[in-house]
């Protein structure tokens, strides 16, 4: 077997060291000269130099390995049980490709057949016109021939918890203005309403009493998911966590929207 080229680095840094270091001792056992001396302890040090920084990081590396492996591989046996299979620090865009938002667009327009359930306080995320997901739910709804269902849930503005959100994302707002919640969920009827009406009626939306307090998305195949909280700060930044298709998250979140979306108080606003 071969061994890999920065193994080969260390190794033939160790010999190196070594052997200079052996050699400033052997000079300054043999002559003990003022000259010889000086070249002696030179030698020395030089090897010294070398071999033990290299010790070092390799004692440090073992023994990090050996004290956090079995932590690291116990992180990700927890979870892979609970089928999480990546977990973002927030569901913003970022630089490079690898972030929430391109992430979340991607597996949009991935879809070409089945039904995706997407819940959260308003969506408007989701449905604003010049927000970053609305085209691509428009491309699939056009392209895949009736073979794609979109149901959204999102809150109603009587909701007791929909008031106090406001209360504590707006303590400030005169009694005669609109929150703004109730505004993005003005926004986002109509937004579903103009595509269920130029597209067809392969998308649906609720509104229900017990707020879903979190933002999801259930494909066929993955489960987008961020919870949410009561917060001054808008939006609250929290992870977002995709669950595996199978998995218990994956079933509780779908669970819960089902649950949502045929309770009693909810109010068919789209078709």
């Amino acid at each position: 077997m071969m061994m890999a080229p920065h193994r080969r680095i260390l190794y033939t840094g160790v010999v190196f060291g070594l052997l200079t270091f052996l050699a400033g001792a052997t000079v300054d056992t043999i002559d003990d000269s003022g000259y010889t001396k000086t070249i002696g302890i030179a030698l020395q040090s030089l090897g010294a130099a070398i071999i033990f920084p290299i010790l070092v990081s390799f004692a440090y590396d073992r023994l990090r390995e050996r004290l956090l492996g079995d932590e690291v591989w116990r992180l990700f046996a927890e979870l892979s049980d609970a089928g999480i299979i990546r977990v973002y620090r927030d569901r913003e865009f970022a630089l490079g490709r690898d972030n929430a938002q391109t992430r979340l667009s991607e597996e949009f327009l991935s879809q070409k057949q089945g039904e995706i359930l997407i819940m959260g306080s308003s969506l408007r995320v989701f449905f604003n016109p010049l927000g970053p997901f609305y085209r691509d739910i428009e491309t699939i709804l056009n392209s895949s021939n009736g073979n794609i269902e979109i149901k959204a849930i999102i809150s109603r503005n009587d909701s007791p918890s929909i008031q106090d959100r406001i209360a504590v994302e707006q303590p400030t707002l005169p009694p005669d203005e609109k929150p703004q919640h109730d505004r993005d969920c003005d926004s986002t009827i109509s937004a579903v309403r103009k595509i269920a009406t130029s597209i067809g009626p392969n998308i649906a939306l609720k509104r229900v009493m017990p707020a879903p307090y979190c933002t999801a998305v259930v494909f066929p195949g993955i489960a987008f998911y961020s919870p949410n909280m009561l917060s001054t700060e808008v939006p609250v930044r929290m992870p977002m966590i995709l669950f595996r298709a199978g998995s218990h998250g994956y079933n509780m979140i779908k669970s819960q929207f089902e649950h949502l979306w045929n309770e009693k108080s909810s109010q068919q606003v789209v078709p």
